[in-house]
């Protein structure tokens, strides 16, 4: 509210929404005065963040558009709807000290950064608690502690747990949740033969071997920690090496990375790679991607409110992501609910701001760190700084790609007549002169498109030599058609190439030869233009047109590059978008977050709570990052291993054990069951900060091998199955359906790594290139598709991806009209269900086998008598009331709709 709501309402609202003027009936100038608002109904749902009436007036998407001035920017909209998803909570009045504000939450203004008793006895700040598993009545159901911690849990509420799940149920719920993708119909052969009492064992160990399993929990932390390929705001330029920290990410979660060093290498890695006995080398200079990847307003005027932007995105990512603390309201105030002065704010800052995230400090692009021995990244700048510089001279006598296009554009207008023409001499006998007279046309010119047209062994003109007296005229005009949409794809590659020519270079990158098309996509246009063809104009040609001099100076300059070309690096710098150490900042406190207006100075150290469990070490760094590192994975701090044991429960049951879990303190939720918190937290440490051993130490319980099935009593008494006493239903997520749908249909690309944008900087305003990659379009695994923070994905976003903006905890879980719309349209899965179906008709010939398969594939589980009975119905009703539909399609419709089912779409 203080740092999102109360500003907006203040600058935009409160002019005409006053206690004075109460315009509309509203007042937006007290909180007091926001909560009666909010008692009519103005702010919605909080479920509903979208349906808000305040949301869809600011967004113009309401017949009353507010502020009347103007459309506010998106992120201001993004920021209110958030605060709107969080049930529109604003601060009670706090009129003296004395306030008790009991039942509000809120500090009393006298214990606003003030460590209480209350406050080191609140259950997040506390200790591990070393209480040893309980045990239950029906202890032979337990076959872990944690099942012990549950069932206990469960006979308290008496309630019982759920039966065990089905193998084809237990085998699809585990290979989504370890790889996200379906089951193949081998691995579930081979696990219902297997009979061994160690059979599902057997599975998780395997699934947990394989590289896919990075790719699914590394996507799982990167929704905490931001990530992006972009800046976002304003000009959202690219960070052209950002996938490194992502390949990183899935390499980290596969080696099964200890999340002790994980941390460390995130928030120090640039410091530990100068230390060459930390064996961590140019690994950790990636790592720092974790901080480096924020949103960034590059176009910012103001220097100091940029730097401090980027200072305030790196801690609340920190303090969040490790901590699952909420600071960053305290950059104005001393926070309202936790015990976090704006003194704790300032001191995390003097950490940040004693860090390089901009080459010039405040100014300039993001920094970007060579990947190689020192210098020769400055060697490779060099030499094709000075050939572009080279090239300016140049074109600045002569643009040959300037001049080549007015050529081409000329003749271009005149490429269907001048086919009809030719056509006139060299098959109609007629003389060349006088047709060239008829039409206008430069003799010289014709004789080219004579020349070329009457080749018969020309591929590219096979239409032209079947046209006829009648359709010429047309065949001619489709050429010419065809020629300007291949020129203008050509003019889009030649735009692209000369920005790589100007902005690889600082990116360590080669933007490659001068564009040409492909004379298999592009035939004619190649034939005619690119080649030795009618229109084709050769440098000769246009260097005969210049003045003696400027020749001369032309051919000297020509020379120079052309010796130049051969001293050129070939071997492209690798970098990385990171951070580095700056020099120690004397930070002050910001009074009211104004840095013009400069409070006491302030230690590089984290929050005074925090302090209490575990000592901040001296800090001997420039910045003091790598020792808040060290302090974040002391074993004696309680937030940390609380906070990943609970994301790593929460991978596997959807909800952690905090549903809050960027917020433990007061305004976050309780844990549902805080002693299984603890152990999991101490088992985390125990077991060397190994993420795949509490991975499988989950997922070997009872409790997650449980049915999903529940009664009307546990229904009654565990509405929300916060006791766990049935597996919880889960949709699957957009990567997921996606990467699935490739799958089933065979043509999932499985190569790991790399970017698929080689592109620098950012596009026009108005450019398509500004727009993420459709997802639809290739078949890579979702992870792997590159993002641009301003235009996310429609179907990303569609299944609520997030905003890529801020940590990412938990998604939210939508159903929408369009969600279905989606499945029942979409070109992805219509392509897929072909293909999948026409591999089963091929290999299945009876009908009840081609059904079988059909669900054994898509679904993962053998159909029932009456389920077969529907399918075969469904397939032959199809083809009597639907003459056009052939026995294929028929069958494609069957799969379709298994693959737009909800079985398919959730785990169970």
């Amino acid at each position: 509210f203080e740092k999102n709501a109360r500003p907006l309402f203040a600058t935009k609202c409160q002019g005409c929404h006053n206690a004075k003027l109460k315009s509309g009936g509203l007042d937006f100038s007290s909180p007091e005065a926001i909560k009666e608002a909010a008692s009519m109904g103005i702010f919605g749902k909080p479920s509903e963040p979208e349906g808000s009436p305040l949301v869809r007036a600011l967004s113009y998407e309401h017949q009353i558009k507010m502020p009347p001035q103007g459309k506010l920017p998106v992120e201001t909209i993004t920021a209110v709807r958030e605060w709107v998803a969080a049930g529109a909570p604003t601060p009670a009045s706090t009129p003296s000290a004395g306030n008790s504000l009991a039942g509000t939450g809120v500090r009393p203004i006298a214990l606003r950064g003030v460590i209480t008793d209350a406050d080191k006895n609140f259950w997040s700040f506390k200790p591990l608690s070393q209480a040893a598993p309980p045990t239950p009545k029906q202890a032979d159901w337990a076959v872990s502690p944690i099942d012990r911690f549950i069932l206990a849990k469960l006979e308290q509420n008496g309630l019982k747990p759920a039966p065990q799940a089905d193998k084809t149920t237990l085998l699809r719920r585990a290979t989504f949740d370890l790889t996200g993708l379906p089951p193949t119909r081998k691995e579930l052969e081979d696990f219902l033969a297997d009979r061994s009492p160690n059979a599902f064992e057997k599975v998780v160990d395997r699934l947990l071997a394989s590289p896919r399993y990075g790719e699914r929990w590394g996507r799982h932390w990167l929704d905490v920690m931001r990530y992006a390929d972009s800046t976002g705001s304003d000009e959202d330029h690219r960070y052209p090496h950002a996938w490194r920290y992502r390949d990183y990410v899935v390499q980290a979660f596969n080696d099964d990375m200890p999340y002790n060093q994980f941390v460390r290498e995130q928030l120090a890695g640039d410091i530990l790679a100068a230390d060459p006995n930390s064996g961590v080398g140019y690994r950790g200079i990636i790592a720092t991607g974790f901080l480096a990847l924020g949103k960034k307003a590059l176009a910012q005027k103001d220097l100091p409110l940029k730097r401090y932007d980027v200072v305030d995105d790196q801690i609340e990512v920190t303090a969040k992501t490790f901590m699952g603390l909420t600071v960053n309201c305290a950059r104005c105030h001393d926070h309202k609910f936790d015990p976090i002065a704006t003194r704790d704010y300032y001191q995390l800052a003097a950490i940040f701001s004693s860090t390089l995230s901009f080459a010039g400090g405040e100014t300039g692009e993001s920094v970007q760190t060579p990947l190689a021995a020192p210098g020769e990244f400055e060697a490779f700048k060099k030499a094709w700084t000075e050939y572009g510089d080279l090239e300016k001279k140049v074109a600045s006598i002569i643009d040959f790609d300037k001049d080549a296009k007015k050529h081409r554009d000329q003749g271009e207008k005149e490429i269907a007549t001048s086919m009809q023409a030719a056509h006139r001499v060299y098959a109609g006998g007629e003389a060349l002169a006088a047709v060239a007279a008829d039409v206008k046309l430069g003799e010289k010119q014709l004789a080219l498109w004579m020349d070329y047209l009457k080749d018969k062994k020309r591929p590219e003109l096979a239409k032209w030599h079947a046209a006829t007296g009648g359709n010429r005229a047309d065949i001619a005009a489709q050429y010419q058609e065809e020629f300007r949409r291949s020129a203008y794809q050509y003019e889009q590659d030649l735009s692209w190439w000369k920005q790589a020519q100007r902005n690889f270079p600082n990116a360590g990158k080669i933007a490659g030869p001068h564009p040409t098309m492909s004379a298999e996509k592009d035939p004619f246009f190649v034939a005619v233009w690119q080649n030795d063809g009618p229109l084709h104009l050769t440098r000769e040609e246009q260097l005969a047109a210049l003045a003696p001099e400027e020749l001369k100076n032309a051919r000297m300059l020509l020379a120079q590059a052309a010796a130049m070309e051969k001293t050129l690096p070939t071997k492209e710098v690798p970098m990385a978008d990171a951070v580095k150490e700056g020099e120690t900042m004397d930070q002050k406190i910001f009074v009211r977050g104004d840095y013009h207006n400069l409070g006491d100075s302030v230690e590089r150290t984290p929050p005074s709570i925090l302090r209490l469990s575990a000592p901040a070490p001296e800090v001997k760094t420039r910045s003091g990052r790598l020792e808040l590192a060290d302090w974040i994975v002391d074993p004696r701090n309680p937030l940390p291993p609380r906070v990943m044991a609970n994301r790593i429960w929460q991978g596997h049951f959807g909800d952690g054990i905090v549903r809050t879990p960027e917020n433990y303190g007061r305004l976050g939720e309780r844990p549902s069951n805080p002693e299984l918190l603890d152990y999991l937290a101490k088992a985390f440490i125990e077991s060397g900060w190994s993420i795949k051993k509490m991975n499988r130490m989950i997922m070997l319980s009872k409790t997650y091998q449980m049915s999903a099935a529940f009664d009307e009593e546990t229904k009654l008494k565990d509405p929300e199955n916060r006791l766990i006493s049935h597996y919880p239903r889960q949709r699957l997520s957009i990567e997921e359906i996606r990467d699935a749908y490739l799958a089933l249909g065979g043509e999932l690309d499985l190569t790991m790594g790399g970017t698929l944008d080689p592109a620098v900087g950012t596009d026009g305003e108005t450019s398509t290139s500004r727009i993420s990659m459709n997802p639809e379009k290739t078949n890579r695994r979702s992870i792997y598709l590159p993002l641009r923070r301003s235009n996310l994905p429609t179907l990303y976003m569609l299944f609520d991806f997030g905003d890529a903006t801020s940590p990412e905890g938990k998604r939210s879980s939508t159903t929408v009209a369009t969600q279905a719309l989606f499945a029942m349209n979409s070109p992805l899965l219509m392509r897929e269900a072909k293909s999948l179906t026409g591999a089963v008709l091929k290999q299945e010939k009876l009908d009840s086998r081609r059904a079988e398969e059909i669900y054994l594939r898509v679904l993962g589980r053998r159909p029932d008598g009456s389920e077969i009975d529907t399918g075969l119905s469904y397939v032959q009703g199809l083809r009597r009331k639907w003459n056009q539909i052939d026995e294929e399609k028929a069958w494609t419709s069957l799969t379709h709709a298994l693959m737009a089912s909800n079985e398919f779409m959730f785990v169970y």
